[in-house]
């Protein structure tokens, strides 16, 4: 964006274009790099303000969450459908979401 806020990146898969948020989670894929740019210029911010699905593959765990914070290296979740005072959080690696260890979905 022109105000230099950071609202994600691409990353390029195989033959396919990846739109992330700036903690490493999908926002969608694309054929063309310019597609998935735009996404993340469309929705890269707001996508942080959505509840997510949080899944651990190794206990087929799903939850729903709220984004509390983020980084480039991490990401903050309330694991509920608020984020109150109170609310038991997770805090995932951009590693852990790299290497499937837990698959975080925008709803």
């Amino acid at each position: 964006m022109d105000d230099g806020e950071l609202c994600g990146y691409v990353d390029g898969h195989a033959r396919e274009w990846h739109a992330m948020t700036i903690f490493g989670g999908r926002l969608g894929a694309h054929d063309r790099r310019e597609d998935a740019e735009q996404q993340v210029l469309d929705v890269g911010l707001a996508s942080l303000a959505e509840r997510w699905t949080l899944i651990d593959p190794a206990s087929d765990e799903v939850q729903v969450v709220c984004i509390q914070h983020v980084s480039p290296s991490a990401v903050t979740l309330a694991l509920g459908y608020y984020s109150l005072p109170g609310v038991p959080t997770v805090t995932i690696s951009r590693r852990d979401l790299a290497s499937g260890r837990f698959q975080l979905h925008r709803r």
